[in-house]
């Protein structure tokens, strides 16, 4: 069984235009199948990620999951994250991360932003529901 988490991460270019997030964003597309082909080659990985076109972001939804960091596919999932956020000695410039993790305790809840024209798409709401 084990301890679950839902999870949202998205990428998306630095940028304040959609005119200059174009060009990142098919660079984005190309990092993703050259530099990190062994993230999303991982047919887990690949079935939570969705190119969103129309707004240059790539988003990853991940639905009751043992995120782990001794697991080593979320080693390489934060390495690269870790990558496009500038959090790391080999890190790629013009790139904005999300990120946000829901555990199973009510106050386990982690939040990531990076860049300097994050949007802050990702947010966290409670809500109370009644099924009398």
């Amino acid at each position: 069984m084990g301890y679950r988490s839902d999870l949202v991460v998205l990428i998306y270019p630095d940028t304040e235009t959609a005119a200059d997030a174009a060009p990142k964003y098919e660079q984005l597309k190309v990092l993703l199948a050259t530099t990190f082909k062994d993230v999303v080659a991982d047919k887990y990985f690949e079935s939570c990620m969705t190119w969103i076109d129309e707004s240059h972001v790539l988003k990853f939804k991940f639905d009751d999951v043992k995120w782990y960091p001794s697991f080593s596919d979320v080693q390489r999932f934060e390495k690269m994250l870790a990558v496009f956020s500038g959090d790391d000695a080999d890190g790629i410039e013009g790139y904005c991360t999300e990120f946000i993790r829901i555990g199973e305790e009510s106050n386990d809840i982690e939040l990531r932003n990076s860049g300097d024209n994050c949007e802050c798409h990702l947010q966290v709401r409670s809500e109370i529901d009644c099924n009398v």
